[in-house]
């Protein structure tokens, strides 16, 4: 049952263990809580297109000692609406606006909000292989960012397949038994949130390449859980006016803005996701 999918609702749990580099370096860590959920709505009588509504939820909490890191808890949620149309049996476009409240929550105001959207063309060539292709946009604290995704779901074989957004995910998945998988993964992340503390941000930046084992606990319901090494990690508050130039996906173009609290260094990743899946076009 390894297969491309697409997730109509997942909880997941991180754990980060980090450490400020420096003279005196400090281990602390972030508990990262994730949930999301997305849904067809009003689809049409031949079910060519749909409505898509949809919710995620992130939340980041730091805990024991680290001197000179500002940041204690931010919290990100962002809703999403769009449309779906089955154009042929090959071909599906899909439109999602993306708007997004990322924040310590110490004093929410209008300013803890950014807007951002994606359009995405998926083609299935065979039974076993597809392509998508994602443009978009999406304002954020540390500059303008800019969404270009090459997608990608080939079945190899009867028990690998490949799938994924490269740069930011990427599964190289091998069927075990029907319902166990076990693989490769890629995960990045680039995001933002506001600090109350002088209009600050920070910016939640990782590369995570890791191994997973995973068993479906029935035909939709998947759990796993993965182990994984930050190739890219940046955990870092930013003065309100220092930002880059721009970004593709989690790639940073131009100067990089100077962070003020101490580096926090790359280092593992543990994490237990629980997911329900549905076959991707």
């Amino acid at each position: 049952m390894a297969q491309g999918y697409v997730e109509g609702l997942g909880l997941s749990y991180e754990i980060l263990p980090l450490r400020l580099s420096g003279e005196a370096p400090r281990t602390f860590r972030a508990d990262v809580y994730r949930a999301n959920v997305i849904a067809p709505v009003l689809a049409s009588a031949d079910s060519s297109g749909s409505a898509l509504v949809g919710l995620s939820l992130e939340h980041l909490r730091f805990s024991g000692e680290r001197p000179g890191f500002p940041v204690a808890s931010v919290t990100g949620l962002l809703p999403l609406i769009g449309y779906r149309q089955r154009v042929s049996p090959q071909l599906e476009l899909t439109a999602l606006a993306l708007p997004a409240l990322n924040s310590d929550l110490r004093d929410v105001k209008a300013a803890d909000l950014t807007w951002g959207g994606v359009v995405r063309a998926s083609y299935r060539s065979s039974a076993r292989r597809a392509y998508r292709l994602t443009l978009g946009y999406r304002q954020q604290f540390y500059g303008p960012q800019y969404v270009l995704l090459l997608g990608l779901d080939w079945q190899l074989g009867q028990r690998w397949r490949a799938f994924g957004d490269l740069p930011t995910t990427f599964t190289l998945s091998y069927a075990a038994s029907p319902r166990l998988a076990a693989g490769f993964n890629l995960n990045g992340i680039n995001t933002a949130y506001r600090l109350q503390d002088r209009n600050r941000y920070f910016q939640y930046l990782q590369g995570h390449y890791g191994v997973f084992v995973e068993a479906y606990l029935s035909h939709h319901w998947a759990l796993r859980a993965t182990a994984a090494y930050s190739v890219t990690r940046r955990l870092d508050v930013f003065e309100q006016g220092d930002q880059w130039p721009a970004t593709i996906d989690y790639i940073g173009l131009g100067n990089e803005p100077t962070p003020v609290n101490p580096i926090v260094e790359k280092g593992p990743a543990f994490k237990l996701a629980l997911s329900y899946r549905v076959a991707a076009l």
